[in-house]
């Protein structure tokens, strides 16, 4: 959101960047391109657990989404540091953010195996002038729709711009800004919407769900909903130095999206995981992995979380963007122009299906396990990362360290 503020006698825009994104678990571009992707969402994730000791959720896709918007109107250090951090050449070719497009064009096919979309919106003042060349290129890479608002009615911009962001997450996020959001000085408000919904391509049998223990990071157990069944998919065992842990893959129906679960030994911190992890890593992980029956135990849960990436990217070097002084004259020709928040909100459920609706009734069934000897049991902290597998990237990112019992309903509890 740009908006702007009375400092002494300056006046000051500002942009308010936001990004929802919703996840529901339920063409080959270019290495070059899931390296830097993969790159950039190592970086962030690690940057973000500097500050952040629970579970975690973010959308590294929607991050250079925005970031991208950002800098197509940034100018020198601003637009560099950008770069670098995107890792993107230092000199624009105008083709890096190519492969989005395949990403935008699989938003707006109807496939019955997946609902997948990715949306993007500028919402200006009236009266406030942006370049032409900044609305078409948004228009060109990002897809972005442009529309004409009058931030002194907060009431209204608030409703209108709800109402696109509901319509693009089927329903399922509502009443995300409020009136309190726009002031009299707001001029654009810069808004990326990530919805998935998918089955499992193996989905896990509700009769199986059962209450387990599991041991949060501090130590303490508490027993929630562990999904459990006899699955043939990719696994694999992993160590770097002396740091071990499974990975294994479960894939949605159709193919094109998976989850990939990052699982630590007992005896091994999830901190010294996610130190270990790179872009070569992840990528190794899909070259090596093998596939195989695997007993997999996994909890069922709910993660909603709302990021303020500022000072994650401080931390990364994207700081000239939050200056007063930045240059920002792509966008417009009005001085102090700025970026003041960057914000992110995720919802993000996995269930038996894999898809958002998750009640368990009916008569319990006791769990009938083959004797397979590759175990998976994530009954303590793991990291996840959702992945594009015709492009290799990485849409979702995150940690479970206590999963959350919020979205369960009691008699859906009380049937386990």
């Amino acid at each position: 959101m740009i908006q702007t503020r009375m400092q002494a006698e300056v006046n000051m825009d500002k942009i308010l960047w936001y990004s929802f994104l919703l996840i529901s678990s339920g063409s080959q571009a270019s290495r070059t391109w899931a390296q830097r992707n993969m790159e950039f969402a190592v970086d962030l994730y690690q940057a973000i657990c500097l500050s952040h000791d629970n579970n975690i959720v973010f959308s590294p896709l929607g991050a250079t989404v925005l970031l991208g918007m950002v800098q197509l109107g940034a100018k020198g250090k601003a637009q560099l540091q950008i770069r670098q951090t995107l890792k993107l050449p230092e000199i624009s070719t105008g083709e890096e953010f190519s492969a989005l497009k395949s990403f935008f064009s699989a938003s707006s096919e109807k496939k019955q195996e997946f609902t997948f979309n990715l949306a993007s919106a500028l919402y200006l003042q009236e009266g406030f002038s942006v370049k032409e060349q900044y609305l078409h290129g948004n228009k060109e890479f990002f897809q972005s729709a442009t529309e004409l608002v009058d931030f002194l009615d907060a009431i209204a911009c608030a409703q209108t711009i709800n109402t696109w962001v509901e319509s693009k997450t089927d329903g399922k996020i509502k009443n995300l800004f409020s009136m309190g959001d726009f002031g009299p000085l707001t001029r654009l408000v810069l808004v990326n919407v990530i919805y998935f919904q998918g089955d499992w391509k193996q989905k896990f049998r509700k009769e199986n769900t059962q209450l387990m223990n599991f041991t949060k990071k501090e130590g303490s157990a508490i027993k929630i909903p562990m999904m459990t069944a006899q699955l043939r998919t990719k696994h694999g065992y992993f160590s770097e130095s002396s740091t071990k842990y499974q990975v294994l893959e479960l894939p949605y129906k159709g193919d094109d999206f998976s989850l990939i679960i990052v699982l630590p030994a007992k005896d091994v911190h999830m901190e010294e995981v996610e130190k270990q992890i790179t872009a070569g890593q992840i990528l190794k992980w899909s070259s090596e992995m093998r596939e195989e029956e695997v007993e997999v135990v996994l909890p069922r849960f709910t993660i909603e979380h709302k990021l303020d990436f500022k000072e994650a990217l401080y931390s990364l070097n994207v700081t000239e963007m939050f200056s007063g002084g930045c240059d920002l004259s792509g966008i417009t020709d009005s001085s102090d122009v700025y970026v003041s928040k960057v914000m992110q909100k995720v919802f993000l459920e996995i269930n038996e299906d894999g898809s958002e609706a998750a009640t368990s009734t009916g008569m319990h069934l006791p769990v009938i396990m083959s004797l397979t000897q590759t175990k998976f049991i994530a009954n303590h902290p793991f990291l996840f990362i959702m992945k594009h597998n015709p492009t290799e990237s990485i849409l979702f990112m995150g940690r479970v360290t206590n999963p959350e019992l919020q979205a369960t309903k009691g008699r859906d509890f009380d049937s386990l």
